[in-house]
């Protein structure tokens, strides 16, 4: 009787571990790989006659999302307005002190900070102004898309382009040139009309295709290197409502039935793929997500914050104990979701092959705020631009490679993305599929180190069948696998010494790989 009091005790114990919201920031004091100036406080010398910024935070030190990253940093400034920032530009130059800016440190490689460097928090900096007349949305880069997509919403507009998040800064989103589950366009770049920049000497310019259009072309992805991004003009869409469509095929058959069904097809307004990872089917089995326009005539609900966040966070942390957690995750995705996904309607059977009506505003709204948990470890995402002609050849490797590490893999989504001919460090040279991989470790080394090696090894991977890699995520490339996938990188450093002469502007991804 002991033994089963026991048992149950410990089965509702970890219910409560894994459905529960955290309490408190996460303990993130292990730093990989290990550094020790990342953990030796900064000397504040403050040799500027004039007066400094409002620091947020003076010394002290700062991490991003990977929980990997503990920095040391002069400090932050809370920006408010656009004469903050070149309070806080003045003040830096006058101290010699690297600047960069940060929105959620969602960017994995440092690209927010640096050791020793003054950090422009923007996340208060976030007006909007709406033209409905032309579709076109003013937006300062510290707003969030989630406060944008609340805003359009009341005006029966949605957003063109952004990450499958929406608690993203539009800095960040336009400093990485962001993608998410709007197939067309697919990336955010081809969606900005013009944007606005601070450089390091304090000059605004105004940049566009048509305007200082160097400027504009290495800004956008231009991870924060050349100037603040001070606000930016982006297309807007209508609000429109789709029937939600599931087909689920294997692996190797998704790039031909994408090619049929879903490229250039004008009915489609968005669309994704995930792969399977139940071990029965693991990168085998794949779904694809279409969200097909229709006629749909009346009022749209407002959008509304997603429900059951206990219990997603229950699933996702339960599929990282192992085989079984992970079947019951795909299981309940592709029979129980679609039962339960909110709809504007739902036919009568509410079967999945009936499909539900959603608007574009519903379908792309998610903060995932059930990724937060209180267990002892860190969620990883990394990012590979594939062919889709190559896509089997992909997800054989990836298979090999993480089933030979022993690397937790917790999701793989397929996104689209455009051969990008709008920015000047492109991550898709020709129409590719995204792998969006979301691994989990524990904070120690040994996890690190192999997460370290199956990074290094998807990228050979992703290189051997012409593809690429997303540039804002740990720093576990070599210079030569840079310069493979991005041969303009060289060209990228230099223009930065141009726009940035005194080289105000870093971070550890331009300190390792730019200098």
């Amino acid at each position: 009787m002991l033994l089963i009091a026991s048992i149950f005790l410990f089965v509702v114990d970890k219910l409560f571990e894994y459905a529960s919201a955290p309490i408190k920031v996460k303990n993130c004091d292990f730093v990989f790989p290990a550094a020790a100036d990342q953990t030796k406080l900064t000397s504040i010398i403050v040799r500027s006659a004039t007066q400094p910024p409002a620091f947020e935070q003076f010394g002290g030190f700062i991490n991003d999302a990977s929980c990997l990253n503990k920095t040391a940093i002069y400090g932050i400034v809370e920006i408010f307005g656009v004469e903050d920032i070149r309070n806080a530009l003045r003040f830096a130059r006058e101290n010699s002190l690297k600047v960069t800016m940060a929105g959620q440190r969602h960017s994995m490689g440092g690209q927010s900070f640096t050791k020793d460097g003054l950090v422009l928090d923007m996340r208060a900096f976030k007006q909007l102004k709406l033209d409905k007349a032309h579709k076109i949305l003013n937006v300062q880069t510290g707003a969030t898309w989630a406060q944008i997509q609340r805003l359009l919403d009341q005006q029966g507009l949605a957003v063109k382009a952004m990450q499958s998040i929406n608690i993203f800064t539009v800095g960040g989103a336009l400093s990485v040139n962001a993608h998410g589950i709007a197939h067309d366009p697919g990336q955010l770049a081809p969606t900005v009309r013009a944007i606005r920049v601070m450089l390091s000497d304090g000059e605004i310019k105004t940049a566009s295709r048509t305007e200082n259009s160097e400027l504009f072309r290495l800004a956008l992805g231009g991870y924060g290197l050349f100037g603040v991004i001070l606000d930016a003009d982006l297309d807007v869409v209508d609000n429109e409502v789709y029937k939600w469509n599931s087909k689920y095929l294997d692996y190797k058959d998704f790039p031909g039935y994408y090619v049929k069904n879903v490229e250039g097809n004008p009915r489609l307004g968005l669309a994704y793929g995930r792969l399977s990872i139940s071990p029965g089917s693991y990168l085998q089995e794949a779904a694809l997500h279409t969200f097909e326009k229709t006629d749909f005539e009346g009022p749209i609900e407002p959008i509304r914050p997603p429900g059951y966040d206990w219990l997603d966070r229950f699933i996702i942390n339960f599929s990282k104990t192992g085989s079984f957690g992970r079947w019951t995750r795909w299981q309940l995705e592709k029979y129980v979701g679609p039962r339960v996904h909110p709809c504007l309607s739902r036919n009568e059977r509410m079967s999945r092959e009936e499909g539900c009506l959603v608007s574009r505003n519903e379908e792309m709204y998610d903060s995932m705020d059930y990724l937060k948990n209180r267990l002892k470890d860190t969620d990883i995402l990394q990012e590979y631009f594939v062919p889709p002609g190559k896509m089997a050849d992909f997800v054989d490797g990836l298979r090999d490679v993480v089933t030979k590490n022993h690397a937790n893999l917790l999701n793989v989504t397929i996104r689209i993305v455009h051969r990008d001919t709008v920015t000047a460090l492109p991550y898709a040279r020709q129409d590719m599929f995204a792998f969006v991989l979301y691994f989990n470790q524990k904070l120690n080394e040994t996890e690190s180190q192999r997460l370290q090696s199956t990074t290094a090894d998807l990228i050979d991977l992703a290189l051997r069948v012409n593809g690429t890699y997303y540039l804002p995520y740990q720093l576990f490339y070599s210079q030569q696998q840079l310069h493979q996938a991005y041969p303009e990188i060289d060209a990228f450093f230099l223009a930065k010494k141009t726009y940035d002469p005194i080289g105000l502007f870093s971070n550890k991804f331009y300190e390792k790989f730019g200098q």
